[in-house]
């Protein structure tokens, strides 16, 4: 899943994550679903919840939210339209606040397409941009 691993990029990148402490940075899919776009088609899509549980991270953490609902505005366009889908895009908890550090665990509704291409021998899985198939079906209905 190739949204998830684009994620830890970007926050480790923005350094808001511990790159040494895999243990301190868990990355968990939880209710996934697999959705095929149709009878016809061997595309489909995924729709899970990404919980990220961050153990003693740095409090208060807005820099970290901020960066995440900057992705997700980028990355899963679909969850940020209407108030009642943006309401449930992200969602978060903290427990052990101790100082400056707390465990955090961060929850993200998303989706990722997939369609497949046959390259000569093998069947490749491509991943579809969110951003193009959010515009084409918004200028459908005329927005």
């Amino acid at each position: 899943m190739k949204k998830i691993n684009h994620l830890k990029k970007y926050l480790l990148k923005k350094n808001l994550l511990d790159n040494n402490s895999a243990t301190k940075n868990q990355f968990i899919i939880k209710d996934g679903i697999v959705e095929p776009f149709s009878v016809d088609d061997s595309g489909f899509q995924y729709h899970f919840t990404l919980s990220i549980n961050l153990t003693g991270y740095r409090y208060p953490f807005e820099d970290l939210i901020a960066s995440i609902v900057s992705w997700m505005q980028a990355n899963q366009p679909d969850a940020m339209i209407s108030t009642r889908s943006r309401q449930q895009a992200i969602k978060f908890n903290v427990a052990n606040i101790n100082g400056n550090q707390c465990d955090l665990t961060i929850e993200l509704t998303l989706s990722e397409r997939i369609k497949p291409i046959q390259q000569q021998d093998k069947l490749e899985f491509n991943s579809l941009t969110d951003r193009i198939i959010l515009q084409e079906s918004l200028e459908k209905y005329g927005y």
